[in-house]
């Protein structure tokens, strides 16, 4: 049961979150982790599927970036990954807003640890994002330095933030409440299986390029059996990380968000409003604005207006 009841939201006209399409989520927030998993993980195998219709690449487990080096499955892939880093992107914030709301609520100082944990993981969650959008924008064969930079952001940040984010759900499910729930037990669960993964994948992938530069063999002999343990870690390190999104469901079930409003500064709003007072419902009694001042403002007449009305004999307030 949230605060605001319905008739007054069925009142309020549309903002900004409707015009991004968030207006669904609004009290369904729990659906946006879900939609992260299935966009990304659709996103890797439409560009895998198209990539090997068109013989680009092999069928047996290549590079997730190997299946979108040529058209038209680079540009697929291109899309539709930058769109889910957005997503992706969106998730930590809400997983930010949602700790730090936490916190507060229940009464811990502003100067404690855990808020600055909870912005050092909102800063990892971001660049970790951004990096995933590198991947999807900057091919590997073409632009091999900024993809890996970008996949270095991507998994090794990562799984940084992830660490991070089973730290803050230990805080606020654990040490709070005083129980243990399944929330934490997966999410470092989850963490652990993402390191392994990702030491295994770092590893063989080293071994793979540095062997297979001396001679010593290709991916279809020799460096068989490494480059196969290179890819398939590389597919379940990116999955392991849309699996860790979906254990903010349960959280974000509990909260929503509201459309933002903005405010102009003071100078500004006084030297271009056309009303004398402006209402505020935080000012002193003395200082509201009077009814005729709010009637005006209701329906859009300006001081112009109203003192023009009134040399032509007209009340103020009619027309």
């Amino acid at each position: 049961m949230f605060n605001n009841s319905e008739e007054s939201e069925a009142k309020k006209p549309p903002g900004i979150m409707s015009i991004l399409c968030l207006v669904a989520l609004k009290k369904r927030l729990w659906l946006l982790p879900l939609l992260t998993f299935g966009w990304l993980f659709s996103s890797f195998w439409t560009s895998y599927a198209i990539a090997v219709s068109y013989n680009h690449t092999e069928a047996n487990f290549p590079y997730i970036s190997h299946t979108a080096i040529e058209a038209p499955e680079r540009c697929v892939f291109g899309q539709m990954v930058n769109i889910g880093a957005v997503m992706l992107g969106m998730n930590v914030i809400l997983r930010y807003l949602f700790i730090k709301k936490y916190l507060v609520m229940k009464g811990i100082p502003y100067n404690d640890k855990w808020y600055k944990l909870n912005l050092a993981g909102l800063v990892l969650g971001i660049l970790s994002a951004f990096g995933l959008s590198m991947v999807a924008n900057f091919q590997t064969v073409v632009q091999r330095g900024p993809h890996y930079f970008g996949a270095g952001l991507a998994f090794g940040l990562g799984t940084v933030y992830c660490w991070f984010q089973t730290a803050l759900t230990y805080k606020v499910r654990y040490s709070f409440n005083n129980k243990k729930i399944i929330q934490i037990g997966i999410q470092a669960l989850n963490s652990t299986i993402m390191s392994m993964l990702l030491i295994i994948f770092g590893t063989t992938k080293a071994v793979y390029k540095i062997q297979q530069s001396q001679g010593k063999g290709t991916k279809w002999d020799e460096l068989r059996g490494v480059y196969l343990t290179s890819t398939i870690t590389e597919w379940l390190l990116a999955l392991s990380i849309l699996t860790f999104v979906l254990t903010y469901a349960h959280d974000f079930k509990n909260m929503r968000v509201d459309d933002p409003n903005i405010y102009f500064a003071d100078y500004f709003e006084r030297k271009h409003s056309s009303i004398k007072k402006v209402a505020n419902n935080n000012s002193p009694p003395d200082k509201q604005p009077d009814t005729a001042d709010i009637k005006n403002m209701e329906e859009g007449n300006t001081v112009e207006d109203n003192d023009s009305k009134e040399k032509n004999g007209v009340p103020n307030g009619k027309s």
